[in-house]
């Protein structure tokens, strides 16, 4: 695992000696004892549809052992279960919705959806207690699948580590999309899929700076658009890995002065991934990229000390503001 990825050692030893046992929320990560904001997130990426019985066992056998992994959010790809619609709740949601609750992990639980007249291609996301907490319904469909188009929009669902998005397949093709979990303030987009997607993602990622999770292939992709190489693979088709949400960008505009005092008086407790560029011919985007080292630290508590934006707030209210200014017909 990289340096951004704490396991504990403890969770490690437990699921080796004891492999059929579940592991309780004691065992998970405890986010109040590790440097910034750190989030398990499993990608299980076992094929879109299928027949139903089949699908649902490996899906269940897979959450299993994404709950002794200690995860926190696990992921099942688009239809995980096959094309069969079912009301929500019902057969598969209610399956599903036992094991959150057992692993005290969220999941997210893709269906083909029957709701009233109607069918959707919805992704169903389950909290720890097992309640059906939210759901997303695809908004641009793709040509052939027979089902209604959602009229909802991009949504983002607050969860106990933070704000997650989800958009579905080929979603992957309209950005607005992808603006509008931005705009939500998401620090995690779940994509599950019938494919990989490729370079879009990574740079959806970079672009509007938060994790995105593939569940196509697995390519589990950072906030820096590079796509993680040191992910954890308990098991064929599975993908974990650890993510510091708190992790924060911010640009160079207005803030070189304060970032340079906050780094020389916290400069034991957080780090700078990330600098900008010093000369005009450096290709390098003009951001820092900083994450806390020290437990307990938070790079995004220390900002806000410090009166700095980070580049989402930077680029929001200049969005906002310069958007005013505009309709008024006044300078920026």
């Amino acid at each position: 695992m990289n340096s951004r990825s704490i396991f504990p050692a403890f969770l490690l030893a437990l699921t080796v000696l004891s492999p059929g046992l579940a592991v309780p929320a004691a065992a998970q990560l405890d986010r109040h004892k590790l440097p910034g904001r750190q989030v398990r997130v499993a990608a299980i990426c076992i094929g879109f549809g299928g027949d139903h019985d089949e699908k649902l066992k490996l899906a269940t056998d897979h959450l299993h052992t994404a709950g002794k992994n200690g995860v926190d959010i696990a992921c099942l790809p688009e239809e995980c279960a096959g094309t069969r619609a079912e009301p929500i709740p019902g057969p598969t949601t209610e399956a599903v919705a036992r094991l959150a609750r057992q692993y005290r992990m969220y999941v997210i639980c893709p269906i083909r959806e029957q709701a009233g007249d109607e069918q959707y291609n919805t992704a169903v996301l389950i909290d720890r207690q097992g309640r059906l907490v939210g759901r997303y319904r695809k908004v641009f469909v793709f040509w052939g699948e027979g089902l209604h188009c959602s009229r909802e929009g991009a949504r983002v669902f607050e969860t106990d580590f933070g704000k997650i998005g989800i958009l579905t397949c080929f979603d992957l093709n309209f950005p607005e999309l992808w603006q509008q979990c931005d705009a939500l303030d998401a620090d995690i987009v779940f994509w599950p899929s019938a494919y990989s997607g490729g370079a879009p993602l990574n740079a959806y990622a970079i672009l509007y700076h938060y994790y995105i999770v593939p569940v196509g292939v697995g390519n589990i992709i950072d906030i820096t658009g590079e796509t993680l190489q040191d992910v954890e693979k308990p098991r064929d088709r599975q993908f974990i890995a650890t993510l510091d949400l708190d992790r924060s960008f911010m640009h160079v505009d207005f803030n070189r002065e304060k970032v340079n005092k906050l780094l020389a008086e916290h400069g034991d407790e957080i780090e700078a991934e990330r600098v900008p560029p010093t000369s005009p011919s450096d290709p390098r985007a003009p951001w820092w990229l900083l994450r806390a080292t020290k437990p307990g630290v938070r790079v995004r508590k220390l900002l806000k000390e410090y009166g700095i934006e980070t580049l989402r707030e930077y680029q929001q209210r200049s969005r906002e503001q310069i958007n005013e200014r505009r309709k008024k017909g006044e300078r920026v």
